[in-house]
């Protein structure tokens, strides 16, 4: 795995740190690394950090696999919606961790992700980007280097990532649309859920209602943050708690999942500068519960 820069006119005469670093957004750490795994070549020859790069010149940095891996592979099914050398956007089913935990250490998106790689002969740690509750359905990406984790993850922090999201809640909401720009924190000390309180993060979400039920709603939602439960706090202290999630105040009546599927997925892919459009369809428990609720309205 690997990354190319042709240097420019503006980059004539700079240390290759520095081309690193300003242009390509290399990290502190990763510049670090390179130098410790003697990963850089210019023009096909190995080179310091501090070797002056000419106008013309290919820089290429190899990254080294990751040979320690925390992971067990197991072979699970994944449902792939796009792969690269550099990422991978997986379509997670509800009922499925993202990490392994200490008492939870197979059955895991990491433990099929790991599987898939070493099948291809890529040995990486796993390195999820985006974040799914266990229940919560949808599009994940995943970055096969630290370099690329680094990378999005700034997208991510500086709002250049636009993720949307899919969601049935309870009641009809009034409005076609709206802002909740409500703080996120525990409300107490060791609460095992989320809440509104004026101690937490900023939080900001944006909804759109798609379709209104009988007894709920269609609703698109974009997170302009990415707070823990976000969208199941959001709603519920709205007053239209997401149907099956009884954490939450919904019903497990007409599903036993929180009906929440992160649906698209927008971004810059960090080498080739594309834009990136990700969409994972609708799994069929959500597509059976709007029919469903369609259906009851027609009756």
């Amino acid at each position: 795995m690997h990354i190319e820069y042709r240097v420019t006119k503006d980059n004539n005469n700079q240390k290759v740190s520095q081309i690193l670093k300003n242009h390509l957004k290399f990290s502190r750490g990763e510049i670090r690394r390179v130098k410790r795994c003697a990963g850089l070549t210019v023009n096909g020859q190995t080179v310091r950090l501090n070797t002056l790069a000419k106008e013309g010149d290919l820089i290429r940095v190899h990254f080294q696999d990751d040979f320690e891996q925390p992971v067990i592979p197991q072979d699970i099914p994944l449902d792939i919606l796009f792969e690269d050398e550099h990422i991978l956007a997986v379509n997670k089913p509800f009922n499925m961790l993202v990490h392994p935990l200490s008492y939870h250490t197979l059955n895991t998106l990491a433990n099929g992700v790991i599987h898939h790689w070493q099948l291809q002969g890529h040995n990486s740690k796993f390195r999820a980007v985006s974040r799914l509750d266990k229940d919560t359905s949808g599009v994940i990406l995943i970055a096969k280097s630290s370099y690329i984790c680094h990378q999005l993850s700034q997208q991510m922090q500086n709002g250049r990532c636009r993720k949307e999201y899919l969601a049935v809640v309870h009641n009809q909401i009034v409005m076609d649309s709206g802002i909740i720009d409500l703080p996120i924190g525990r409300p107490y000390e060791d609460s095992l859920i989320f809440g509104i309180t004026p101690r937490g993060k900023e939080a900001i979400t944006h909804f759109t209602v798609l379709q209104r039920f009988a007894g709920g709603s269609l609703i698109r939602l974009r997170l302009e943050t990415g707070r823990t439960h976000q969208i199941r706090v959001h709603m519920s202290h709205l007053g239209h708690p997401l149907m099956g999630d009884d954490l939450y105040g919904g019903s497990l009546n007409m599903i036993r999942r929180q009906a929440l599927h992160s649906w698209r997925l927008e971004f810059s892919h960090p080498v080739t500068r594309e834009n990136m459009q990700l969409v994972a369809p609708l799994p069929a428990d959500l597509t059976s519960l709007i029919n469903e609720s369609i259906h009851s309205i027609n009756q």
